[in-house]
């Protein structure tokens, strides 16, 4: 299937489209499969594994409008 052809959905995940399986499968089961997603594709990059807890991760943020500039400052 091409890219463009597939649809998809983002919910809350306490809302009750999130508990609509149609995976066959509990929120809590679909959380555990992109677990397993996420480290496997991290393994697949060959890098080791981040040591950093969820409060010190490097992230960076930023508002629409500051992406929607050029970089060119």
């Amino acid at each position: 299937m091409k890219r463009r052809d597939m649809t998809y959905r983002i919910v809350p995940l306490a809302s009750d489209e999130a508990r609509d399986a149609r995976l066959g499968a509990t929120v809590a089961q679909r959380l555990e499969m992109l677990a397993e997603l996420s480290k496997l594709a991290w393994l697949a990059t060959g890098l080791p594994f981040p040591r950093y807890d969820r409060r010190h991760m490097p992230v960076r943020l930023t508002t629409l409008r500051e992406q929607g500039r050029s970089e060119q400052r």
